[in-house]
């Protein structure tokens, strides 16, 4: 094991200073840029709104170059039940911060109701089970003497459980979502009462809707309010731009955090590829050097007589 040099040990001190304030309760649950592009990240009732069985996969890493920064990869699918209103999904996240890593598995369920020809109305649920780890061996900090402090080892892991609940409502040009991702209140360490750090419920709202510029030109500007509860609220406002239904370019703002560029190509109508930077507005920007996100989807035809409609959202 590798002892920590005084740079590591300055980022990591800068990075916990960070996590044990507000931002701690915010990153509970993984931030993404292109969430308008997989909403089953924030909302089971998503599941199932492009009419196609769609697998997607998203990398994320965040605040480059500071040690122990955060990062996460998410895996999901989600599709329509044949001959009936339900859906059903899959969602996997690993999450990496500093010396913990979280590994979260959820089973998604979603009933859609037709309310016209063109717009449904989703109720949704998730059910799962994160693994949680600590290894603080891995700080492996030398006290005055040379020696490695024994206070700073052992590994601490457990299962916690957690629900998630959601409501989506869309059309082919206009969605509105609103959701709970995690309603069971988690302790981080159940072996320490006085200690009050745990899960905290998040409250997602989020809205957009797609305007015709041109033939060529659609302009989806979108919105994403986000609440933790006994913490604070951070909102996002985005911008993209479709141009030939081909190629998204977009500029989102994150609240006290980020300034994002998002690129996204439709290299047909099943599949999709995209990129995503984060310029940092907040306190780390001499840390590190922004935020990079990819992503890739793929909507799997039923049947290969079926065509697929576009999708904006």
């Amino acid at each position: 094991m590798k002892r920590m040099n005084l740079t590591t040990l300055r980022s990591l001190t800068c990075l916990i200073c960070i996590l044990s304030t507000q931002t701690l309760q915010a990153q509970q649950h993984p931030i993404f840029t292109q969430y308008m592009f997989n909403g089953l990240v924030i909302n089971p009732a998503y599941a199932g709104s492009h009419e196609s069985m769609t697998l997607t996969a998203t990398a994320r890493r965040q605040w480059a170059g500071l040690a122990g920064a955060p990062e996460t990869e998410i895996i999901s699918m989600h599709t329509p039940v044949k001959f009936s209103r339900s859906s059903a999904g899959v969602v996997a996240i690993h999450d990496q911060v500093a010396i913990t890593n979280q590994t979260t598995l959820y089973g998604v369920y979603a009933y859609r109701i037709p309310i016209s020809e063109n717009a449904k109305l989703s109720l949704g649920g998730q059910a799962g089970v994160t693994y949680y780890r600590a290894d603080y061996g891995e700080l492996d900090v030398v006290t005055s003497n040379g020696q490695v402090d024994p206070s700073f080892a052992g590994v601490d892991n457990r299962y916690m459980p957690n629900l998630g609940v959601g409501a989506y409502f869309n059309t082919n040009r206009t969605y509105i979502g609103l959701s709970i991702p995690t309603i069971i209140n988690n302790k981080w360490n159940n072996q320490e009462p006085n200690l009050k750090a745990r899960q905290e419920r998040h409250y997602f709202l989020s809205a957009g809707h797609v305007f015709d510029l041109s033939a060529d030109l659609k302009l989806k500007p979108n919105v994403l309010l986000r609440w933790v509860e006994g913490g604070r609220f951070q909102y996002d406002l985005n911008a993209n731009l479709l141009i030939k239904e081909i190629v998204w370019v977009g500029v989102s703002y994150r609240m006290q955090d980020a300034i994002d560029g998002l690129l996204e190509f439709n290299i047909n109508k099943q599949l999709s590829i995209g990129y995503s930077y984060g310029y940092p507005t907040n306190n780390l920007s001499a840390y590190q050097s922004g935020t990079h996100e990819f992503l890739i989807s793929y909507r799997i035809k039923r049947n290969k007589d079926i065509m697929l409609s576009p999708r904006y959202f």
